[in-house]
């Protein structure tokens, strides 16, 4: 299956990590940030197969990951009124709401990725 099989190669993988072991002489810390990467991380065993010196932290999570549904209903009352600009990242302007904020009877909001 294209873009899932070139990620699934043993060969190239194990190649990678000769690479980073013999490269990471220093502590090495990655931050993942998006939930779904960090489970992918555990389900294939990654972090036990790192070196001593790299070191993965889950961070926040990404905005469509992390961000309640009434948070987000609160962003969009605050972006239709007069005078406010919401700025956000781009991830979360595609989060999936309720057409009930997008009526064409209701107030066109700004916001901002």
């Amino acid at each position: 299956m294209k873009y899932l099989d070139e990620y699934r190669d043993p060969e190239l993988a194990g190649m990678l990590l000769r690479m980073l072991k013999r490269q990471s002489l220093r502590p090495l810390r990655l931050m993942e940030i998006c939930g779904t990467h960090t489970v992918a991380i555990f389900r294939s065993g990654l972090r036990e197969l790192l070196p001593a010196t790299v070191r993965l932290i889950s961070g926040p999570g990404c905005p469509v990951c992390v961000t309640a549904a009434e948070d987000i209903d609160k962003a969009i009352w605050l972006a239709q009124q007069p005078g406010l600009i919401i700025t956000t990242f781009g991830d979360l302007l595609r989060v999936p709401v309720l057409p009930r904020h997008f009526t064409p009877s209701a107030p066109k909001g700004r916001m901002c990725a």
